[in-house]
């Protein structure tokens, strides 16, 4: 059930990333040949009108084929039909296009990198653009349903973060905290500060393990280290005063209901902060400044998507907008065979005012190409050994 659940959500965010490309390339007269969610084998396939729709095996990505979208086609001894099946993402067979598909490859008023600069921008950046209106769409639509986040005042643990310093102690989300080394604790405020001013020392926790709100059912005295906290969000005020400590809790939230004004406000205000989070965050990844351990493959993404849906779909919901924010910031990223690698080489051919040479884009496409399949191995690798 996890793993459908994980493919499920997969599956709609890369639907929403593709129909990006998909809509702004009809708007700009752009012919498309292809449309497809997954890589891989095809499990099913129907073309209507000049489009074949695909669904492949491994829900890892997607992609939408454009007339004219490979540069090699640019070079008037190269066969445009054999352009279209360029190596690299996922080969057309010729032999396999309809009439009205070899009609659209020769009317070079349809091929894309034919286009001006803003089209092809527009049509690039709408992937990653359509991620982030989805992400905003899903948080305001979550919020008015569900009502907006309070956190609780008192020091209850609302969730635990997998293979952190309080889940491994033996924390559990619904622990009330009653003391740390003795010190008193009521309120989340004063729970959170010591925590981050433990310095990495040993702390006792006495928590009351709930069966309800009101009712107790033992109370345990569990050690925890906190870890150093390597998100990228500490300030250098903190770092200056070692106040950065941490160990994976996060406070209980109540849910208010609000208007659907409210939500709106409340839905984009969230979804422009977790952006600028997964910016940073990204940031201190590159920088070194966060733990490369952090980086997560598909086999952690359809464990907390399961984890997520047993929360209830408030919970999913929030998953996913987190996701789609990912999926555009990581997707801008300008590296050759990302969005973010064709908007640059846009960007570079503007101020020069020629192509990029075949040379230097085969050259950068194949750094890209490995660059992410060397990432993506390690991601992987960071799963299992998780």
């Amino acid at each position: 059930m996890m793993y459908l659940v994980a493919v499920f959500v997969l599956c709609i965010l890369i639907f929403v990333h593709e129909l990006g490309h998909f809509l702004l390339a009809k708007w700009n007269n752009v012919g498309v040949l292809a449309f497809s969610i997954g890589f891989g084998p095809i499990l099913w396939k129907k073309q209507v009108g000049e489009t074949t729709y695909s669904l492949r095996i491994f829900p890892l990505g997607g992609f939408v084929r454009m007339a004219g979208d490979d540069p090699r086609a640019l070079d008037p001894s190269y066969s445009p039909e054999e352009s279209e099946s360029k190596p690299g993402i996922e080969k057309l067979d010729p032999n396999e296009f309809t009439e009205q598909q070899r009609a659209i490859i020769k009317d070079r008023n349809k091929w894309f990198l034919l286009k001006g600069f803003w089209a092809k921008f527009m049509i690039v950046f709408a992937g990653p653009g359509f991620n982030f209106i989805f992400a905003i769409l899903l948080a305001i639509i979550t919020v008015y349903i569900y009502g907006a986040a309070e956190p609780v005042d008192k020091p209850f643990i609302g969730d635990v973060v997998p293979n952190h310093p309080a889940e491994k102690a033996g924390l559990k989300a619904g622990d009330l905290v009653k003391s740390i080394n003795g010190k008193e604790i009521l309120t989340w405020s004063e729970l959170s500060d010591t925590v981050r001013k433990s310095g990495g020392q040993k702390m006792a926790i006495l928590i009351d393990r709930q069966e309800s709100e009101s009712a107790t059912l033992e109370t345990l005295n569990i050690e925890v280290v906190a870890e150093e906290d390597r998100s990228g969000l500490v300030n250098e005020k903190e770092r200056e005063t070692g106040d950065f400590y941490r160990i994976g809790i996060a406070p209980k939230f109540t849910k208010i209901q609000v208007s659907f004004a409210e939500a709106a406000t409340t839905g984009t205000f969230y979804v422009w902060s977790l952006t600028k989070q997964t910016v940073i965050g990204i940031k201190g990844l590159i920088l070194g400044h966060i733990s490369a351990d952090n980086i997560a493959g598909p086999v952690r993404i359809f464990e907390e998507a399961g984890r997520s849906a047993k929360k209830g779909l408030d919970a999913l919901f929030g998953f996913m907008i987190f996701l789609s924010i990912s999926l555009a910031v990581l997707n801008l990223i300008p590296i050759p065979v990302l969005d973010g690698g064709h908007i640059l080489f846009f960007i570079i051919e503007a101020v020069k005012g020629s192509p990029i040479s075949l040379r230097v884009r085969e050259v950068a496409n194949q750094v890209g190409f490995v660059l992410l399949v060397g990432l993506m191995l390690f991601a992987i690798s960071n799963d299992l050994f998780r």
